[in-house]
């Protein structure tokens, strides 16, 4: 139940938070979501650990899965949206799949998740459209279980609430607002139809950019508010971003800088105060890869840093990544990519 409720959220942000996607022709393809070059058939990921020898290092035994790298298959069509994925474990074991089904207009209409854990289960997903390619409603269904999130659109055909129902009763209410430059100025999320449970209001400046953002969450015991900020440089990219304002010197705080092409370069995120307080910067390769990590806190408990090697092909797509830790070689991931022709 907590995967679906997990799902539910998901569905949630994407029906929302590309607002001006509502034309069929703005929408990305699948591809282009992962950052992927060429018109890929298909990705075959496999992890390894790394064998200190030395002064080098060879490839070991094939290992699960991790938070950021898994061992899996993408496969995609010729449109680059995807058809299927699996997650294997190390023995090759596929242990998680998603089936994806189009119609003729490649418009999602079906997409089957099957867990292959413990006794194994599934989540069926069934897509409706308007007239103008635009979803208008999910179908969720389970073995015993059905559960619809019915999407209401404005005159300018953008989303402009959302509701889950269950056994006939609206489980929970999602309503946003627009400026006049389709700008999402407000989020509303209650528990069936009144019960308040996330508010969110957000001012844009004149070119559109997101500037302040005041959260309101209503959990059980308190209620918890949040303030964010956003700064911009003359190219309109995000420089700064403070998190958990409190008052001009109590916040957290993320700063960017930009290669000349206009991926980023660095990212620094500093949280907490004091001996609490901890330090994050990510460096990034002007192909927008992660390639080095560093952690350190205040008390100085903790100071490491993440590394990654990568290997490209023709197409620019990365086909292995060595990752090391304090300079130690820790595991490395090798790309299968194969290429309509």
């Amino acid at each position: 139940m907590k995967k679906t409720f997990g799902i539910l959220f998901t569905i949630c942000l994407l029906l929302f938070s590309c607002t001006k996607s509502a034309d069929n022709t703005e929408r990305k393809s699948d591809l282009s979501n992962y950052d992927f070059n060429g018109q890929i058939k298909s990705v075959k990921s496999e992890l390894f650990n790394l064998i200190i020898e030395k002064d080098t290092f060879k490839i070991g035994e094939k290992i699960n899965s991790l938070a950021f790298d898994r061992n899996s298959l993408l496969e995609f069509n010729e449109l680059g949206n995807l058809t299927s994925i699996k997650e294997f474990l190390y023995n090759g074991k596929v242990i998680k799949e998603d089936i994806y089904t189009y119609d003729k207009n490649d418009l999602l209409i079906k997409r089957k998740e099957i867990d292959n854990y413990g006794k194994g289960s599934f989540l069926d997903f069934e897509f409706k459209y308007d007239s103008k390619d635009s979803l208008t409603s999910v179908l969720i269904s389970s073995d015993g279980f059905k559960r619809t999130l019915k999407i209401e659109r404005d005159s300018n055909n953008r989303p402009i609430k959302r509701e889950t129902i269950q056994n006939d009763t609206v489980q929970l209410t999602y309503s946003v607002e627009y400026d006049q430059n389709d700008n999402l100025i407000s989020e509303s999320q209650f528990r069936y139809k009144n019960i308040p449970v996330k508010l969110i209001e957000r001012s844009f400046n004149s070119k559109n950019l997101k500037e302040k953002e005041k959260i309101i969450e209503y959990r059980t015991w308190d209620t918890i508010r949040v303030e964010n900020e956003y700064l911009y440089n003359n190219n309109n990219q995000l420089i700064v971003e403070k998190f958990n304002v409190e008052n001009d010197s109590t916040f957290d705080e993320i700063k960017n800088k930009y290669h000349k092409n206009g991926k980023l370069k660095e990212s620094i995120i500093v949280m907490g105060e004091n001996e609490f307080a901890i330090t994050e910067r990510n460096l990034y390769n002007e192909n927008g890869d992660l390639t080095q990590r560093t952690v350190k806190t205040n008390d100085g408990k903790t100071n490491d840093v993440w590394s990654y090697d990568f290997k490209y092909d023709s197409e620019n797509n990365w086909i292995e990544k060595i990752e090391f830790k304090n300079n130690k070689p820790l595991r490395i991931v090798k790309r299968t990519i194969e290429y309509y022709k």
